[in-house]
C-alpha cells in the first residue's frame, strides 16, 4: 500500500473541526490534529515528519508558525486567513478559498504538488 501524505492541523477551533472532518473524507491523505500550543510540539512534528501542515492564523500560539517554518522548512505550511477567506502557503504562494470544498482542493493540490517535487517531477501545467 501507498503511503498517503500527512497533513498535521494545528488549533482547537470549531474551524479546524471543520478541517479536520473535510479532509478526513479525503481517503489519499492522513490527517492528524493536535493543539498548536501542545507541550512537545516541535518534537512531535519532527517524529511525524508532516507533508503539510495547517494551521490557523490569528489565534493563540499562532505566532509559532515562524519556529515551524524553521524546524519543517521542507515541510508545507498552510495558514488559514479567516478575515480575508484565504489559505496562505506560507513557504511559497497563496490562495483564495471561499468553502471548505476549496480548503480540500488546495490541501490536495499541495500534497500532489509537494509529492511530485520530493520525486523529481516539475510542477504541473
Amino acid at each position: 500500500m501507498e503511503k498517503r501524505p500527512l497533513v498535521v492541523l494545528l488549533g482547537e477551533s470549531v474551524l479546524m473541526d471543520g478541517v479536520a472532518v473535510s479532509l478526513g473524507d479525503q481517503r489519499a491523505l492522513d490527517v492528524k490534529r493536535t493543539g498548536i500550543c501542545a507541550v512537545g510540539l516541535r518534537e512531535r512534528l519532527q517524529s511525524l515528519k508532516p507533508d503539510l501542515i495547517v494551521v490557523e492564523l490569528d489565534t493563540r500560539g499562532s505566532q509559532s508558525i515562524v519556529s515551524l517554518l524553521r524546524d519543517q522548512p521542507s515541510t508545507l505550511l498552510l495558514g488559514l486567513d479567516l478575515t480575508c477567506s484565504r489559505v496562505i502557503v506560507l513557504n511559497s504562494h497563496q490562495h483564495m478559498t471561499r468553502t471548505m470544498n476549496d480548503l480540500c482542493q488546495v490541501v490536495q493540490a499541495e500534497v500532489s504538488q509537494a509529492s511530485r517535487s520530493s520525486k523529481g517531477g516539475g510542477p504541473s501545467t
